[in-house]
């Protein structure tokens, strides 16, 4: 039992000690999606909403208005530190639909942005920024359904680059790939950021299969544009129109280093169901193939460990395995040890089952005066059985008893003083 608590006590302290180095000496991953939130976990501001098992980010009004909603993830994530600035990968899928045909305007963006406290104007500020106050600061990756020449929009179906402004840095038209955002239709989107090479990649779809080549890939520091930490989302907005932007499926991740692009998996064929706890997503599809090459050599990420903390893993599934072999040999030296008491106890009852066992002379005395009857010819001899008897006798014992009866005898049988007495009896040795 000591060895056990010794090497279950050693165990947890090496993991400590793992642990500990990796928080200090790296950024700690993030990684989350609809499979795993609930409702504390989420963030709703203005007309954002829960329907349907899916996130709302304007108003269901058939009558044309004008709105803006957020919603963010509760925690903020780290996104730089000591100047070295966070991978991150996300995923999501929703949908643009419109109760009037006739009436559209504003859109949807992923947004990363440093407060959570308030939601910026709507029609084609999308939610993001005030229209009389500073832009703060935000990176987010637009998707405009209309054309406002005041941001120099190229279309009505667009993506775009916003850096802390309304007027995007980089712009993609959608029809390139196909995508009408205003069709009704699932739309999903990818979106990479490698913290180590400054590299970001955009890629859209209506499958589930991501493309090869990314509808926008550029380079990018972001070190001006993000603090040490931010928040992650969703801003949409109307512009006097009844669109409605669903939010259908979202997955994040960020860690150190390089992000690969086959983390983040496909949607999920069924809505998830955010009413209560958001459940897991069902089997992902197969997995997308690689985007256009990046530069320079980068290290491959499955989840939350990259190569770099491979160590850390070779020492846990080391601790692991010892304490598994501590507590097998700790059961098979327990078990050993039962299985020898209830050895030995079964021997010691053969033992005492075999061993002649003694009776007293009380129980004894009865049984020689029977066989003093019987030499003597007063009764019958009985029957033997077959079997010998299973009891037997101590030879002193067997002694002191005839001793005995040979005097209960003399007592019994009167002696003649004349040796030529006739009716003198004799007592014959048989």
């Amino acid at each position: 039992m000591a060895m056990l608590v010794f090497a279950s006590r050693f165990i947890f302290f090496f993991i400590f000690l793992r642990l500990g180095f990796c928080q200090n000496g790296r950024i700690e991953a993030v990684e989350f999606d609809f499979g795993s939130l609930t409702l504390s976990s989420l963030k709703l501001l203005g007309d954002a909403h829960l329907k349907n098992g899916t996130v709302r980010l304007s108003r269901d009004l058939p009558v044309p208005n004008s709105g803006s909603g957020r919603a963010l993830y509760s925690k903020p994530i780290r996104f730089r530190q000591s100047g070295n600035l966070v991978s991150f990968s996300t995923f999501f899928s929703f949908s643009v639909h419109n109760l009037n045909p006739s009436s559209i305007g504003g859109g949807l963006a992923f947004i990363i942005s440093a407060e959570d406290q308030s939601v910026g104007d709507a029609g084609g500020y999308l939610g993001l920024v005030e229209a009389t106050t500073p832009a703060p600061a935000i990176v987010a990756i637009e998707f405009d359904t209309l054309m406002d020449v005041q941001f120099e929009d190229i279309n009505g179906n667009h993506v775009g680059l916003d850096l802390n402004s309304l007027v995007s840095a980089h712009v993609a038209d959608l029809g390139a790939v196909e995508v009408e955002l205003k069709s009704g239709n699932l739309v999903n989107a990818w979106i990479d950021y490698d913290g180590t090479n400054l590299v970001l990649n955009v890629s859209v779809s209506y499958s589930n299969i991501r493309p090869q080549i990314p509808l926008l890939s550029l380079d990018l520091d972001l070190t001006a544009f993000v603090e040490e930490f931010m928040f992650v989302g969703f801003s949409g907005s109307t512009q006097g129109s009844t669109e409605i932007h669903s939010i259908e499926w979202w997955s994040f991740s960020s860690a150190a280093g390089s992000v690969s692009v086959q983390t983040m998996p496909p949607p999920p064929p069924s809505k998830p169901n955010l009413s209560a706890q958001v459940s897991p997503p069902p089997s992902s599809a197969p997995a997308a193939s690689v985007s256009a090459p990046r530069k320079g050599n980068r290290s491959s990420c499955h989840g939350r460990l990259c190569k770099q903390h491979r160590a850390t893993v070779a020492g846990v599934a080391t601790a692991g395995v010892f304490f598994l072999a501590v507590f097998a040999g700790l059961l098979i030296w327990v078990f050993s040890k039962r299985l020898k008491s209830v050895k030995d106890t079964e021997c010691l009852t053969s033992d005492i089952i075999r061993t002649p066992r003694e009776f007293s002379y009380k129980e004894l005395r009865p049984s020689m005066r029977s066989l003093l009857q019987i030499l003597g010819g007063e009764t019958e001899l009985p029957v033997v059985p077959v079997s010998k008897p299973s009891l037997s006798y101590s030879t002193s014992h067997l002694l002191l008893s005839l001793q005995d009866s040979v005097s209960d005898c003399n007592a019994m049988i009167p002696v003649s003083n004349s040796s030529s007495s006739s009716n003198s009896f004799k007592l014959e040795r048989v």
